[in-house]
């Protein structure tokens, strides 16, 4: 009787023990609001200005180049137009950074949530049928915050990029016109 109640006991003890995986729960939600911290600042970026600096960048490059064409410039003397070209590169592949962050924020959002609801619900397999054990809790916690901290990243990039494509855009264009203005005034005897 007694060795029954012992077991009894004991059964009892470790069906309300910790789950397995409740040791990753801070982790994970630490990371859950790190990606929604960092999704809130992309969200907040002006990325609607995107497609209309893009447009007056490439125009005015156009233009320059057309205005250049059959020049030879040394480095010096092709700053302004580097930077110009580089601008219109960054501006140029913008839209799709922008996709592929929010495509990739909602996933890791949604796999996080999923990985802390299988914990918290005690789930023994995943949607697939696989069974769920501790190492497979300790390898899906591991990849989960690895692909959390790279999206927290890509995101500082892309906003760093969002800004140096943005910032000052219209001073960069005017230096380059007058650039290209001042070369192309300049004698072809004259030039190096």
């Amino acid at each position: 009787m007694k060795l029954n109640l012992l077991i009894f006991g004991l059964v009892l003890l470790s069906a309300c023990g910790p789950k397995p995986g409740s040791q990753h729960l801070p982790q994970l939600r630490e990371a859950l609001q790190a990606v929604d911290s960092a999704a809130n600042r992309f969200e907040m970026a002006p990325h609607f200005d995107v497609a209309k600096a893009r447009s007056r960048a490439d125009s005015a490059l156009a233009s320059v180049e057309a205005r250049m064409q059959g020049l030879v410039v040394n480095l010096e003397q092709g700053r302004p137009f580097s930077l110009l070209d580089e601008r219109c590169r960054l501006l140029k592949k913008q839209p799709g950074r922008q996709r592929r962050i929010e495509q990739e924020i909602d996933r890791t959002r949604r796999q996080i949530g999923q990985l802390i609801e299988a914990i918290v619900d005690g789930a023994k397999v995943d949607a697939l049928g696989a069974p769920i054990d501790d190492l497979y809790l300790d390898n899906a916690t591991a990849d989960e915050l690895r692909i959390s901290s790279h999206l927290t990243e890509e995101i500082d990039i892309a906003l760093n990029f969002l800004e140096r494509g943005l910032t000052n855009l219209d001073g960069l264009i005017a230096d380059a016109d007058s650039a290209s203005r001042a070369l192309v005034a300049i004698p072809a005897t004259s030039r190096p």
